[in-house]
């Protein structure tokens, strides 16, 4: 329920705002020319004019073919885009013997030890716990002022936040940065329709910057439901990149599982990724 709280609440605050003036109002349009046009007779009227105007030969249509459909950048549908493959699970993947064990709120992942740990959902979590406040702050301001205004006391109270009212959510990113290659857990929402495709469409739906898909691929025999893209990418300062994008489903829970590494670089890391991935899927 989270992205449909936060969407309440910046949807509230929207309004809040343009009630209160502080999104400008539409420009004014500008009035009339003040006057009475004037007519004139047609006894006045030049001898060459005639009451039927002429026809004017219309234009010939040229027919042009339909444009090929292009994605939506906020709502990525990758149906469209590319049909999935069908491939086996991996049946070795590298040892993880050595590696970083990270516990979140819906999941535990294990990653290489060349990565740092970045767990950004403490920060999310104060992030929304402070628009909240701000939030109920205003409306308690709102209603003194109103309260003023017509006469009345209201007694206007603010509630503190409970945090254990909130979901639980995962944001969890690790760097290497000798490479400057990135693993990003994020947790979804999921539902009893919610599909493999359906997480992917959403990752893809909030990727920032320009990727063309190379590759989409479903695991036959995986240890939860997944599938993955590969895309193509590029960035001013660090030249080509890969991006392995994962949307697993496990019970009542779904995450997007995100892997970043230069280009060169992808087929000596994707055994990596794959053995990460193992990590959530075969979670306690």
């Amino acid at each position: 329920m989270r992205n449909y709280r936060l969407l309440i609440i910046l949807t509230t605050l929207a309004l809040i705002a343009s009630a209160c003036g502080l999104v400008p109002a539409a420009p004014a349009q500008p009035s009339a020319t003040p006057g009475t046009p004037k007519a004139t007779a047609l006894s006045k009227l030049p001898d060459t004019w005639t009451p039927a105007p002429s026809s004017t030969p219309l234009p010939t249509r040229t027919s042009h073919p339909s444009a090929t459909p292009t994605q939506d950048p906020e709502n990525y549908q990758i149906a469209l885009a590319l049909p999935a493959e069908t491939i086996p699970y991996p049946s070795s993947l590298p040892d993880r013997t050595g590696w970083k064990t990270v516990t979140g709120k819906t999941a535990t992942i294990m990653i290489p030890p060349s990565f740092e740990v970045l767990d950004f959902a403490g920060t999310m979590m104060e992030m929304m716990v402070g628009l909240m406040e701000a939030f109920a702050q205003g409306f308690v301001d709102l209603a003194q002022d109103l309260g003023e205004e017509l006469g009345a006391t209201p007694q206007a109270t603010l509630a503190p936040v409970d945090l254990n009212e909130l979901p639980d959510f995962d944001f969890i990113v690790a760097l290497e940065e000798s490479t400057q290659s990135t693993i990003i857990l994020v947790s979804e929402e999921s539902g009893p329709d919610t599909t493999t495709e359906d997480l992917i469409n959403s990752a893809l739906s909030n990727f920032q910057g320009d990727f063309q898909v190379s590759s989409r691929q479903v695991f036959s025999d995986a240890p939860l439901p997944m599938e993955r893209v590969i895309l193509d990418v590029s960035d001013p300062e660090l030249g080509p990149g890969k991006q392995v994008v994962y949307g697993i489903l496990g019970d009542g829970k779904a995450w997007n599982l995100m892997f970043g590494v230069p280009a060169e670089k992808l087929d000596d890391y994707l055994p990596l990724f794959e053995s990460v991935v193992d990590s959530l899927a075969r979670q306690p």
